[in-house]
């Protein structure tokens, strides 16, 4: 059950919410159905002791070997 990005073109509220198969998803604010689908970014998994010791978490603060946030890739 992937996890979609949407915005409402109703309200314009950004959301993330798990899509189950055959559901129709909706605002969480307005209750609307008008969404776009918006590209989320995924992270890629760790790859064996290379990324054993890496946070999954953002602290928010822009580093070399995030790789979670854009432009801020190893």
């Amino acid at each position: 059950m992937p996890i979609f990005s949407y915005e409402c073109t109703d309200c314009s509220t950004a959301f993330q919410t798990l899509v189950r198969s055959g559901d129709v998803p909706v605002c969480p604010s307005c209750g609307g159905a008008h969404l776009d689908q918006q590209l989320s970014l995924v992270a890629d998994p760790a790859k064996g002791a290379e990324g054993a010791g890496q946070s999954m978490t953002c602290s928010g603060e822009p580093g070399p070997g995030c790789g979670m946030c854009p432009g801020m890739a190893a």
